[in-house]
């Protein structure tokens, strides 16, 4: 309940004791079970890492096609409300850092960065595949890859139109895929 809870309204969003009245648990028990809030949200993050995170990123992982893994993506990305809150909890809480517990910050610095570090390994295997030729250095791409795909979640999250938002993210990638812009009628 509590990832849930922080995922659909963000950490700024969401008090702790709404948090407890939703999960029908006292104040007392979470503060027995977790110690703060900073601990709950410590782990709500690693819970919402394990079931929702780890799977984008196994994608990084496989050796296909950087075109490919990176039209898997933003379909997962840019999935209807069937696939759980609209928009990511890890940039919801990264916007929302001022917020965080010290607990809770780092672990979100700790996950964009290994999520960098993820797109860095997956665009130096598709430079080596020759599937990106353009002259740009591993770590500007994946720290713009990082941004756009934060632009999409955030998009997501804000209610835009799943196909406004893929057509959006293809003009994005554009000059790092090599592909034309497909005319997309909206």
């Amino acid at each position: 309940m509590a990832v849930d809870s922080y995922w659909r309204e963000g950490p700024s969003g969401m008090s702790l004791n709404e948090v407890c009245r939703r999960a029908g648990v006292s104040k007392p028990g979470v503060y027995r079970e977790f110690g703060s809030e900073d601990r709950l949200m410590d782990a709500v993050l690693t819970r919402y890492s394990e079931t929702v995170l780890a799977p984008a990123m196994e994608l990084t992982a496989q050796d296909r096609p950087f075109n490919e893994v990176l039209d898997g993506l933003v379909d997962f990305m840019t999935r209807g409300p069937d696939s759980g809150p609209a928009g990511c909890l890890l940039v919801k809480m990264r916007t929302s850092r001022s917020r965080l517990g010290r607990i809770t910050r780092a672990h979100v610095d700790k996950l964009r960065d290994t999520a960098v570090a993820a797109y860095a390994s997956w665009i130096d295997r598709a430079k080596a595949r020759g599937d990106i030729e353009i002259p740009v250095p591993t770590n500007v791409a994946a720290q713009f890859v990082d941004t756009q795909f934060t632009n999409i979640v955030m998009q997501m999250a804000a209610g835009e139109d799943p196909a406004m938002v893929r057509a959006q993210a293809q003009l994005a990638f554009a000059g790092l895929t090599g592909r034309g812009f497909a005319t997309v009628s909206l």
